[in-house]
């Protein structure tokens, strides 16, 4: 794709100049999606060098933190196909916590793929469940909300009355 120069016409249709419409939310968005993909790979340096030997608790926490966190920035950034394959890194490295899951509801969430992400947040409530000495007991209600405005329960039909 052509680069826009910063005194041509805006490609969303404004008629402005690209410098006085778009110019600034997409460098915005450049500058985050190369924050984010640097966090990524930060995290997945860190973890290749320390292949999975952590030296307590802590430093697992850091790193799954750090890698959390950095599919959070490439969703906000748009890079929802490098987020994907970051949250299902954390899956594979995480199993029993649940930000791969809840990472990638965000991402399906972000593609407008509402069931599937409702589908790995029910992931989420089920490992909040069978680990419930880590989480808060408040914390399962999140994703009940997010479920229900994702995925609503079909309503039965109601039956006409006559008159």
């Amino acid at each position: 794709m052509a680069k826009i120069g910063r005194n041509d016409a805006c490609p969303c249709g404004s008629g402005k100049k690209y410098k006085h419409c778009c110019l600034a939310k997409d460098e915005d968005a450049e500058r985050a999606a190369h924050a984010a993909r640097d966090a990524a790979d930060r995290a997945a340096r860190v973890a290749a060098a320390e292949l999975w030997s952590f030296d307590s608790d802590e430093d697992m926490d850091d790193e799954l933190t750090v890698a959390s966190n950095a599919v959070v920035d490439l969703v906000h950034a748009g890079a929802l196909d490098e987020a994907e394959r970051a949250a299902r890194e954390l899956l594979q490295r995480f199993p029993d916590m649940h930000d791969g899951y809840d990472r990638l509801g965000m991402v399906y969430q972000a593609r407008g793929e509402d069931r599937q992400a409702a589908d790995c947040y029910r992931k989420v409530i089920d490992i909040i469940r069978s680990h419930k000495e880590q989480y808060d007991a408040e914390f399962e209600t999140v994703f009940h909300k997010l479920i229900e405005q994702l995925d609503p329960p079909i309503a039965p039909p109601h039956e006409s009355q006559s008159s």
